[in-house]
């Protein structure tokens, strides 16, 4: 029995040797729900199953996040709204002053205030040029203004629709002191539509087999990607050909090994339509397109796009926060609470991006050194052993097989 553990402890121990990616989130002015759309490189990186990915704060700690269906979405995006002006005049108001640079009516503007326990009272005016005010709404009430999570707060204040240039909140500061609005801005709804991602990795080879009357394309790429839509644009002027997605597997028969054709998809490219297909299992690195011509001259292709619904990434970030997006093959699905909390009403701050995504390889620290089982050199000495350890057993079991034969 020691014999085998000492043997699977070794084949455990080269498997640990796996390489990871790894890129940076863009750093966000705000704390809050963002959106992150992940891009070909770390779909294909995470084999489109998403089990093995990541987010790490500056901590080492994990993220919680979720990941949003290729579906349409329609989501609500903070917009923020520069403060012209933020004055206080002494034991009288608090006077902001905004400039509406959204173009369009609105009917609410959002106020983030550092938390306070007092509660105020505000009026709102309108503005074409800064020097002559409209009154829109007096003496409101502003209250429970702080947060148990956060140094700030966003309070929503409403008046009539209008589409004044310029927006003035004057809070009365004669019964309490003054309060720290430190940002404005509105919600905006956002649509996030499945747009298909074209997939320009793909190298393409087209030939024309006489014999079998078909022409084969080849698409073959450095790493497979989720393709969930192909595209043609065909210049022939009246074509009805049937054609097939395929691509190449080798099995062993007999100690041989032989390649077979395994089937993904099926269709037929006619002059009427536009011939453009949805393919439900197409990730891989090498697949073959395969038109049937019969007795007609092969189609004037002008062009095949290869296509790739979104996917969006949605985490709850703090303001200035360094997080890590990674890639660990060895890691399973993560469960969080986050998507208990998550519909289309669900406000969304803003998008970011990863940048740097690249591939790294498993290592420790560079402030520390590498252990012994850490190394190159311990990985080849288990290889060597393990092999060693093959041919012992099975020398010994085809020893055992001579000795019952001999009995």
């Amino acid at each position: 029995m020691k014999k085998y553990s000492f043997f699977i402890t070794c084949l455990i121990a080269i498997n640990s040797f796996s390489q990871n990616y790894k890129g940076t989130l863009e750093k966000t002015n705000y704390n809050g729900l963002h959106t992150l759309n992940l891009n070909t490189k770390v779909r294909s990186a995470s084999t489109d199953n998403f089990s093995s990915l990541r987010i790490k704060d500056v901590n080492n700690n994990e993220v919680p996040y979720i990941i949003v269906s290729s579906s349409n979405k329609n989501f609500t995006v903070f917009n923020p709204i520069k403060i012209t002006t933020n004055r206080v005049v002494k034991d009288s108001i608090t006077s902001i002053e905004i400039e509406n640079n959204t173009n369009t009516p609105f009917e609410e503007l959002v106020l983030e205030i550092v938390n306070t326990k007092i509660t105020k009272t505000y009026s709102v005016l309108g503005s074409n040029d800064s020097k002559k005010w409209y009154g829109l709404v007096s003496n409101k009430t502003l209250s429970n203004i702080n947060s148990s999570n956060n140094t700030s707060v966003k309070k929503t204040i409403q008046f009539p629709l209008n589409n004044y240039t310029f927006l003035k909140v004057i809070f009365s500061d004669k019964n309490s002191l003054p309060i720290n609005v430190i940002g404005a801005g509105v919600y905006k709804n956002k649509f996030f539509k499945t747009s298909s991602t074209k997939l320009e990795n793909y190298k393409k080879e087209t030939v024309f087999l006489k014999e079998k009357k078909v022409t084969r394309i080849k698409f073959s790429a450095e790493e497979s990607h989720k393709i969930n839509t192909i595209s043609f644009k065909i210049n022939t002027e009246y074509f009805l050909r049937k054609a097939k997605v395929f691509v190449q597997r080798i099995h062993k028969v007999k100690k041989r090994e032989e390649i077979y054709t395994k089937i993904l998809s099926t269709f037929e490219l006619n002059a009427k339509n536009e011939n453009t297909f949805t393919i439900t299992n197409l990730n891989e690195k090498e697949f073959f397109i395969e038109i049937e011509n019969d007795d007609n001259p092969p189609l004037d292709i002008e062009h095949i796009q290869l296509l790739q619904k979104p996917k969006y990434l949605i985490s709850n970030l703090k303001k200035d926060g360094i997080y890590t997006l990674i890639i660990d093959t060895t890691l399973t699905k993560p469960k969080y609470d986050l998507g208990n909390f998550i519909s289309e009403n669900t406000k969304v701050i803003r998008e970011i991006a990863v940048a740097d995504f690249s591939i790294i390889t498993k290592t420790t620290k560079p402030s520390k050194a590498k252990s012994f089982w850490q190394t190159t050199i311990f990985m080849w000495i288990c290889i060597v052993i393990g092999g060693i350890l093959v041919v012992y057993f099975a020398l010994g079991l085809l020893k055992d097989v001579n000795t019952q034969e001999t009995k």
